[in-house]
C-alpha cells in the first residue's frame, strides 16, 4: 500500500515596524517554549528570539528601528566565521 501523507510546512507572517510606514514581514517558527523571528529589512536579515511573540516583537521593533535611524549597518563590523557563512556580532 502507498502511504501519501500530506506534506505540509506551516509558515507564520510576523511584521516589525518602525513606524505607522515603515513595516516589514518575516517569519517565526516556534520550537521547546521559544519563538524565532527573521526579517528581511533592506540588503540583510534580522534575528532574534524570545520566549513569546510578544517579546519577538518588542525585539524585531526596536532592532528595525536601530538599522533604520541609528544607522546600525554603518557600523564597522565585528565578523566571526562559522563554518561557511560569517555572523556580524554588533
Amino acid at each position: 500500500m502507498n502511504d501519501k501523507k500530506l506534506k505540509v510546512e506551516i509558515t507564520e507572517l510576523f511584521m516589525a515596524q518602525a513606524d505607522k510606514y515603515r513595516k516589514f514581514y518575516g517569519t517565526i517558527k516556534r520550537s521547546a517554549g521559544m519563538v524565532y523571528g527573521t526579517i528581511e529589512i533592506n540588503d540583510g536579515q534580522i534575528h532574534a528570539s524570545a520566549k513569546d511573540q510578544w517579546e519577538l516583537g518588542k525585539k524585531l521593533d526596536n532592532m528595525v528601528k536601530l538599522i533604520l535611524d541609528a544607522n546600525l549597518h554603518e557600523i564597522k563590523p565585528i565578523i566571526n566565521g562559522v563554518g561557511i557563512s560569517t555572523h556580524f556580532l554588533n
